[in-house]
């Protein structure tokens, strides 16, 4: 099974400096595959491929663990490098998932953090498998806004399709690639016991981490003009004005195989 390349919508280089904004993975779930990694491996080394600028990656560090941020985009490179002065058990390296320039056989965990499906996954598959070691472990994970239960996330993308009708939004192609994860892990040999887990968090942000959350968006502003986007923007900071949320609910959600 190969699932689609999600389409081009703009550079990670434009959105870098606001992306370490963003509301964290789930640290409940993060434990939780870490003591299952830890089961083949007393102390293991990560790969946090499509790393952005840092979020698994600083995490496991957070955790005891060392490894490699693996990102391909110069500008995500760069700004989370510069956040890694308190994280010296994570050294950085600017490749592709797809060639990650890390030896054979020289990680237990390779970690994607909703970065999977802007690879071509067969190409990252192999190379996932070419860099873990016998009974390591790959981690698929996503971090999405609820938009089953959250009042202030419904309301917003609601009224970003009164502004902007003709907008594509990433997200359905992203959930569509993530309903495949299952049963493209087990179609490969190298890989059993998938197992998923999921967790929807109350996050408290504030009003400006929540705009700058919106700001590392790529989709909207790829397809609408400048002055939109910043219409879309103001909304939001005036929608969180008026409510006030005590939190934000985000939902984490991962696939967790281990190499036969």
């Amino acid at each position: 099974m190969q699932t689609a390349k999600m389409p081009f919508l703009g550079r990670f280089s434009e959105v870098a400096q606001v992306y370490p904004k963003r509301p964290p993975y789930s640290r409940r779930i993060l434990q939780m595959l870490v003591k299952q990694v830890e089961t083949v491996a007393t102390r293991p080394t990560f790969a946090d491929i499509g790393a952005g600028t840092g979020a698994i990656a600083y995490a496991l560090a957070e955790m005891g663990l060392a490894g490699y941020a693996v990102e391909p985009d110069q500008g995500m490179f760069a700004a989370g490098r510069r956040l890694g002065s308190s994280y010296p058990a994570v050294s950085w390296i600017n490749a592709p998932g797809e060639r990650t320039g890390l030896a054979d056989g020289s990680v237990d965990w390779v970690c994607y953090g909703t970065s999977f499906h802007w690879t071509n996954t067969s190409d990252a598959l192999r190379e996932s498998i070419r860099i873990l070691r016998p009974h390591g472990s790959l981690t698929i994970a996503n971090l999405l806004t609820d938009l089953e239960a959250d009042p202030v996330h419904i309301e917003i993308e609601n009224r970003i399709r009164d502004i902007a009708p003709a907008l594509r939004r990433a997200r359905p192609s992203i959930t569509a690639q993530m309903e495949t994860y299952e049963a493209l892990l087990n179609q490969y040999p190298a890989f059993g016991n998938c197992i998923f887990v999921a967790s929807t968090e109350a996050i408290s942000m504030s009003k400006e981490q929540y705009v700058d959350y919106w700001a590392s968006s790529l989709d909207i502003p790829s397809q609408v003009r400048p002055e939109t986007w910043q219409h879309i923007l103001q909304m939001i900071a005036e929608m969180f004005q008026t409510r006030q949320p005590a939190n934000l609910r985000f939902r984490s959600t991962a696939w967790h195989a281990q190499r036969e």
